[in-house]
């Protein structure tokens, strides 16, 4: 009988260049909770902040990013980064490179100025307002001086008095305000919108002057249900229900006139108002 063959040895095949090593991805951290506080007074600077409850009264400056569950921030405070906070209470002048994210109420008195978006569930906003990013407010966005967006605004409710400038547009389900400074917006879509413009603190100016220039606000295209317009300068209006005041001026109508006020103008007369000393 003749022997048996030996049995050939089989070595692993080595990869090809189709067959790529193995990368697991990497386990990801879970997040440490917040927790202790943090009071400051006088001139600090700190690289970053990250604590449950920070307060501060004086000059702060933060290298880096916040991350905090309440802030009450006093004074002058400049974050090289973004802001996140479950709610934030800020009166002085404040700068935020960075985002600035707030879970529940952005309350503000002073000066605001943000390099990215602001976005918060209930914003209360008093004095200069300057976002570069958008605007974003879950319900209700109100505000009393100057505010500056340099995208969208987007809110359920808006409440305002005084000079509004967006590079965007602003939408929300109802809009009301009144104007008291050169103003300003892209777009308007709303369900409601009442805008007036400021009323002259002399006796029966109102009835006798236009309101200046400066308290007029200038608008590309509004879209509504229903609008109430005064001191308002709009070139495209949309809406089932229009109410015109006085002192508006609409170049494109589309929609019903309920009621127009005898120093409205509505045409493509009305696109650009006469040089100062001259009249059509």
């Amino acid at each position: 009988m003749a022997a048996a063959a030996p049995a050939a040895s089989v070595s692993p095949r080595a990869p090809g260049p189709s067959a790529p090593p193995l990368v697991l991805p990497p386990t990801a951290v879970p997040a440490v909770p917040l927790s202790g506080a943090l009071h400051l007074t006088g001139i600090n600077r700190l690289p970053s902040v990250r604590t449950l409850a920070w307060t501060t009264r004086g000059s702060t400056k933060v290298v880096g990013d916040v991350e905090i569950a309440m802030g009450r921030l006093t004074g002058s405070l400049t974050v090289g980064g973004k802001l996140t906070a479950g709610e934030l209470e800020l009166a002085g002048t404040h700068r935020i490179e960075g985002e600035v994210r707030v879970s529940e109420e952005l309350r503000s008195r002073g000066t605001l100025r943000a390099g990215g978006s602001v976005s918060a569930r209930r914003a209360h906003l008093v004095g200069t307002i300057a976002v570069g990013g958008a605007l974003t407010v879950a319900e209700t966005l109100e505000w009393k001086g100057s505010l500056e967006v340099g995208q969208n605004v987007d809110a359920e409710t808006v409440l305002f008095d005084g000079r509004l400038s967006v590079k965007g547009t602003l939408a929300a389900r109802s809009i009301s305000g009144e104007i008291g400074s050169v103003s300003s917006v892209d777009e308007i879509h709303a369900d409601w919108v009442e805008i007036r413009h400021r009323k002259s603190l002399l006796p029966f100016a109102i009835f006798l002057l236009p309101p200046p220039p400066w308290q007029e606000l200038e608008v590309q295209r509004i879209e509504a249900a229903e609008v109430h317009l005064s001191g308002v300068r709009v070139h495209h209006l949309k809406a089932d229900r229009i109410w015109l005041g006085p002192h508006t001026h609409v170049q494109y109508v589309a929609g019903t006139i309920v009621e127009r006020h005898k120093d409205a103008h509505v045409g493509p007369e009305s696109e650009s108002s006469p040089p100062p000393g001259l009249s059509r």
